[in-house]
């Protein structure tokens, strides 16, 4: 491979190349075995190459040179905080370059998660599809929403005595957002819910969650709020915070984004300040207190799959709801092989499984419906 030839690659990996480089490189690539073995390795070399300079600055084409003339260079990672030091994996697909045929999986490749639909299920027990929209008047209040901006509640009257309560239902590869009436946002993630009533009381104001949300509580002093979920009960007044309570998970995690929160389970009670994450243990019950990267519990709010030496098994769990699929492992040695980067929410699942290929001796076969899970 001469140097034009190593530019079209990078072009085309960073998803900047031309029509003449991408059939260039096509055509170099069919040309023999020993190029397309080629093209593989320097496309796996590329994508460790991305997350070590998103931490060291490397020249990328330096070390494209290097690789050529059959240099090793070893790089150490430093860890950076917030979402802007996230490493964004450019849409610019690797196998622009590869015959159609030659897909790692038999995904057709366009399977996407994230999309904005949900299902509101009002207090009688009626149910309306939000995927495209809706409006409902309860008469003391009003929920209005779409698909893009997600749904409004707003006070309109006298509340009735007894509170009445909406569900929000977000089905696996979907993902949803949400105004209370007292202004508070929630973002809820995949195959979750929330449980809340459609104006708060006076003296406090509770939800009820299953899954994921991330929260942005509007600040009252005399009303805290208080985030039930199975294992733990979250109070605050105003701040920004995460609260993830799969029932399938290993543990209930609150993550604190700003302001303060109290968490009470497993018979004690924690006080977080931001960077603080409270955890507590499916198995034993027992709630711990950590100091953490917030981004990393935190990004999928902004699109991202943001990980820090994550185990593949939560990985593809993670995907499992995200892409409503399902994966089987062959062997646990493989589930507990950890990973570290980001990656857009907004990629085909298709691509997803390529890229962790591609960063690892992970390989993904289709059976059936199950994507089994192989060493390589």
């Amino acid at each position: 491979m001469n140097e034009q030839l190593e530019d079209d690659l990078l072009d085309c990996l960073q998803g900047k190349a031309t029509d003449e480089q991408a059939t260039r490189l096509r055509e170099w690539i069919d040309e023999s075995e020993e190029h397309r073995a080629r093209y593989e390795q320097f496309c796996e070399v590329y994508y460790r190459a991305k997350h070590a300079s998103a931490w060291n600055s490397i020249d990328e084409r330096k070390a494209w040179r290097r690789l050529r003339a059959g240099r090793k260079r070893v790089v150490t990672r430093r860890y950076l905080s917030g979402v802007a030091a996230a490493l964004l994996v450019a849409a610019g697909l690797w196998w622009i370059a590869l015959p159609a045929d030659d897909a790692t999986c038999s995904l057709s490749g366009i399977t996407r998660g994230g999309a904005n639909e949900a299902t509101l299920v009002l207090h009688d027990g009626s149910e309306i599809s939000l995927a495209s929209g809706t409006r409902v008047d309860m008469g003391y209040a009003r929920a209005e929403g779409d698909s893009l901006s997600g749904l409004t509640y707003r006070e309109t009257g006298d509340a009735p005595g007894e509170p009445e309560y909406n569900t929000l239902v977000v089905p696996r590869g979907g993902v949803y957002a949400m105004t209370l009436s007292d202004g508070t946002k929630v973002r809820v993630n995949a195959g979750s819910s929330v449980r809340y009533p459609v104006i708060f009381g006076r003296e406090s104001r509770e939800i009820h969650v299953e899954g994921e949300i991330f929260l942005e509580v509007r600040q009252d002093a005399t009303r805290p709020f208080i985030v039930h979920s199975a294992r733990a009960v979250t109070r605050v007044t105003g701040t920004s915070f995460n609260v993830m309570a799969y029932e399938d998970d290993a543990a209930t995690e609150i993550t604190l984004e700003s302001g303060s929160v109290t968490v009470t389970a497993g018979g004690k009670t924690l006080s977080l300040v931001p960077g603080e994450q409270a955890r507590v243990d499916h198995a034993t019950g027992a709630a711990t207190r950590h100091v953490v990267n917030t981004a990393y519990y935190t990004s999928w709010k902004e699109g991202l799959f943001d990980f820090d030496r994550m185990p593949l098994g939560e990985l593809c769990t993670r995907l499992e709801r995200w892409y409503d699929v399902k994966f089987r492992f062959i062997s646990d040695e493989t589930r507990s092989r950890s990973f570290t980067g980001a990656v857009k929410r907004d990629n085909t699942l298709q691509f997803m499984l390529d890229f962790i290929e591609k960063t690892s001796d992970t390989r993904f076969r289709f059976n059936g419906a199950i994507i089994e899970v192989h060493d390589q």
